[in-house]
């Protein structure tokens, strides 16, 4: 069977760049071997083939000539097809990608990429992430000039952390975007590039590739991109320290949002943990107070709830802080945030040190401690224990304070008894002995 492929000139990248950065397609008999392990057996060798297929179509017809002619991809197709007891969700795509590859020479790039994409997506939801990356490649190479399914791929290696992978992915998304003037996914491709930076800890080379961002989305009016760009900047001022540049950016998204836009409770609650952090615990109140009920994973309920807390108990707001503490506790004890549960108390104990409630700040600092140790978080471990030593030493002036105020109360009694006893005499002013 034929497998020559021609391709239309509207395949072709708009620049000779890509000669300069070809796309390599990597060899799916070796990294397929992932998909035996995370598919069902039934149909794990079906999705594996369309799989080696896919990258070979996209390697071209040098490469997949001797592929197709030998592999007798009708009968797999109708093996394909004859399939029983397999999800759907799977089979379906799968079942696409066996028609295409049946016919190498008439394949529609855009229907064979937008297939793998369906395996990739079913892939995720089914926690199988090495067939998932896989097959977001495969939709990438076969559509080589579609920028986006590149973003998809370097998104989904730096979600699992593979981060050399992200950035070839990225790099390519942004150079295709360039070569097909699609400059929503340039802008979105240079942000994610900075995001990944940030990520590997440099700030530096961050903050200018989201810099670039901001400058390509203003030249090009991309409001949401701008926006985007500029709440990325908040939080780098805000980990480098920087918080008048963190506010300057604040102020910089929410314009770019405006007051309807659905990320306006992320940039809320971002702009609260910058006040949080700068000891702005009012202005941070009246947007925590805003935010509550706004999330439904548990996650960010936990830190808002923690924060309004410590925020009430600074500013004195006490029935505002006993609701939080109360609603903070059902969430630590439930485990729904499991990795929370050092700093959601640690902010629990500050409220409470506020506010002079001993006991409450010994329970949420002793719970924020040991659950440090166990985590091993070395600064919430840190800041517990500090914070610890000083409940201690107000402990001790209270309890002080308090065993001098029955005395005092004597010695005043003591003395107006005294004088009552004694005969009035008139006295003038004291005279000095010297």
């Amino acid at each position: 069977m034929s497998s020559v492929r021609h391709r239309s000139k509207a395949e072709l990248p708009p620049s000779p760049l890509e000669f300069a950065y070809p796309l390599a397609v990597p060899d799916a008999t070796v990294l397929g071997a992932v998909i035996l392990h995370e598919v069902p057996e039934l149909f794990a060798l079906h999705v594996f083939q369309a799989l080696r297929l896919a990258f070979a179509w996209a390697a071209g017809p040098e490469v997949s000539g001797a592929v197709f002619d030998g592999s007798g991809v009708e009968g797999w197709e109708a093996d394909v097809l004859a399939a029983r007891g397999v999800d759907e969700a799977l089979w379906a795509p799968v079942a696409v990608v066996a028609g295409e590859l049946s016919r190498p020479a008439e394949v529609d790039p855009e229907q064979l990429s937008r297939a793998c994409l369906a395996v990739t997506d079913w892939a995720l939801g089914c926690d199988a992430h090495g067939t998932a990356a896989l097959f977001a490649e495969a939709a990438a190479v076969v559509w080589p000039n579609n920028a986006r399914l590149a973003w998809i791929c370097g998104k989904i290696y730096r979600e699992q952390q593979q981060f050399g992978r992200a950035e070839t992915w990225l790099r390519r998304a942004r150079r295709v975007a360039v070569w097909t003037g699609d400059w929503e996914l340039q802008a979105q491709a240079i942000n994610s590039l900075g995001n990944l930076k940030v990520r590997l800890g440099d700030f530096s080379g961050g903050r200018e590739l989201l810099l670039s961002a901001v400058r390509l989305a203003r030249r090009k009016r991309l409001r949401d991109r701008l926006a985007k760009a500029q709440h990325d900047l908040l939080a780098v001022s805000i980990y480098a320290g920087h918080f008048e540049d963190a506010e300057a950016h604040a102020s910089r998204a929410f314009a770019a949002y405006g007051p309807d836009h659905p990320d306006l409770v992320n940039l809320a609650f971002d702009v609260a943990h910058l006040w949080m952090q700068q000891g702005q615990f009012g202005r941070a109140l009246a947007v925590l107070k805003a935010l509550h009920a706004r999330f439904t994973d548990p996650d960010r309920q936990l830190r808002v709830i923690a924060s309004t807390a410590r925020a009430a108990g600074a500013v004195g707001e006490s029935e505002t802080f006993h609701r939080a503490w109360t609603d903070a506790w059902t969430l630590i004890d439930g485990g729904a945030a499991n990795h929370l549960r050092a700093a959601a108390p640690l902010e629990l104990g500050l409220g409470a040190l506020s506010l002079g409630l001993w006991e409450h700040a010994e329970r949420a600092l002793t719970t924020s401690r040991e659950a440090a140790q166990d985590l091993r978080e070395g600064d919430t471990l840190a800041r517990a224990e500090s914070s610890l030593d000083h409940l201690g030493r107000r402990q001790t002036a209270d309890r002080h304070t308090r065993a001098l105020r029955p005395r005092i109360g004597d010695l005043a009694t003591d003395l107006a008894r005294s004088l009552s006893a004694q005969p009035l005499v008139r006295s003038g002013a004291p005279t000095p002995e010297n």
